[in-house]
């Protein structure tokens, strides 16, 4: 059997995650699953995600998987670190990789996580900064919307623009000079923030971090890839919609999608 990253969102915005893998890990493949026909997690019951997750970590690790990277925030924010506990393999997730990257990266000690409603009501953010340095205050900021715009691929146009600014106005109010992207689909609208949030604010994308704690623990584990294998993507959803969406993000580069009944 084939050895994969195995990465899992609820739909488009974990290929956020795996453009950063790739860049970092270009030899290692990448099975991704999009749990699309249960989009959106950030509105879903705490419960109701937890059972996706779990579901799929099992899918994952059946297919190949020999570390797993649960690369949306909601999950992130419920499962862990149960999930640790009862499989086999490496589980990261978000939540962390974000926090150690807008530590490093605030002066002012003021910092703004964007996310989904769900992320946001979990608090993990707030809670792992606390954790990690109680000096940076933090302010929560959810936008269900945003997300639901980017995952139907309307990033572009004035009405998105206006949208996306109020949305990141409180940033501003707050006086933060890091925001957080605190779920996956965000990291495609990042020109956009930056035009709107200016120089003074830096925009931090927890996928970049992520992918280098994947390294590390890769070899870490010694589990490193010694062949190289073919990417596969899955959805629970349409699969032809799910790549019409792909191409849309990462250009050619997502060649098949596959169905997963999971």
């Amino acid at each position: 059997m084939q050895s994969y990253i195995g990465v899992f969102d609820s739909g488009v915005g974990g290929l956020a995650v795996v453009r950063e893998l790739k860049n970092r890990l270009p030899r290692e493949a990448v099975l991704y699953v999009a749990d699309s026909m249960y989009f959106p997690y950030g509105t879903k019951p705490k419960e109701q995600v937890i059972r996706r997750a779990t579901s799929i970590v099992d899918f994952l690790q059946g297919h190949g998987a020999r570390i797993v990277v649960v690369a949306c925030n909601t999950a992130s924010s419920v499962i862990f670190p149960d999930i640790q506990e009862t499989v086999e393999v490496p589980v990261l997730g978000m939540i962390s990789a974000g926090v150690k990257s807008a530590q490093l990266a605030t002066r002012n000690r003021r910092v703004a996580v964007l996310s989904t409603p769900g992320t946001a009501k979990s608090h993990g953010y707030l809670r792992a900064m606390g954790l990690l340095d109680p000096t940076v205050e933090m302010v929560e900021l959810q936008s269900q919307e945003l997300v639901n715009l980017i995952e139907s691929g309307s990033i572009n146009g004035k009405d998105v623009a206006e949208y996306a600014a109020e949305v990141l106005r409180p940033v501003i109010d707050f006086g933060a000079d890091t925001l957080v992207l605190g779920c996956t689909h965000f990291p495609f609208l990042n020109s956009l923030m930056n035009d709107i949030l200016g120089s003074s604010v830096k925009i931090v994308d927890p996928s970049k971090e992520l992918a280098y704690e994947v390294a590390l623990v890769l070899e870490k584990c010694k589990l490193t890839s010694r062949e190289r294998s073919v990417d596969r993507f899955y959805t629970t959803g349409d699969p032809s919609d799910f790549l019409d969406k792909a191409h849309l993000f990462l250009g050619d580069y997502v060649e098949k999608v596959e169905l997963a009944s999971i």
